[in-house]
């Protein structure tokens, strides 16, 4: 059984769309790309920023192509930093590191509205330990079970995913045998 439907059938893991468009209504932009796949998107994304504005008035966008999200944190602060009314941020990218930048955007101060997320794989997660709050990647899904880095026990990745962590939610995998 798909565990969304045991729990009710809700569930905080993101329904990523699968196109996502530029908002008209920004006045500057920062686009992150992370990995090979995100580098086209930023780019017409891009393109989408300079369709919409008008000759009088240019938004600016500032862009950013990497591998990891880690790689772009320094220069998200400094984008953050910055940001203004109007500012929108674009993440492009594999959903553990999408996950991780909306997750320091929304820390320093970011609103929902102003953040637009594509994912371009689900294939790695990271999982918060709820025991010992490591946060471990992993190439694995919700419903199934891993080792935590920090405390060595096996955790059952859940289908909870923590706007402010940017991580899903592990717990002791056998924890129905304490009771």
């Amino acid at each position: 059984m798909d565990e969304r439907m045991a729990a009710g059938a809700r569930t905080s893991v993101p329904d990523w769309p699968a196109q996502v468009a530029v908002d008209p209504d920004g006045t500057s932009y920062t686009l992150v790309g992370i990995g090979d796949p995100a580098e086209a998107i930023v780019d017409s994304w891009v393109g989408e920023v300079f369709m919409k504005t008008s000759p009088t008035h240019n938004s600016p966008v500032w862009t950013i192509q990497v591998d990891s999200a880690e790689e772009a944190f320094e220069a998200l602060d400094e984008q953050l930093a910055r940001a203004r009314v109007g500012w929108r941020l674009m993440l492009a990218g594999p959903e553990a590191d999408v996950l991780s930048l909306r997750a320091r955007a929304i820390a320093a101060g970011a609103v929902d509205e102003e953040i637009r997320c594509r994912v371009t794989s689900r294939d790695r997660l990271l999982v918060h330990c709820a025991h010992c709050t490591a946060q471990t990647p992993a190439t694995t899904s919700p419903g199934s079970r891993l080792t935590c880095s920090g405390c060595g026990q096996p955790l059952h990745v859940y289908a909870h995913v923590s706007r402010h962590r940017g991580s899903y939610l592990g717990f002791h995998a056998d924890v129905e045998a304490f009771r």
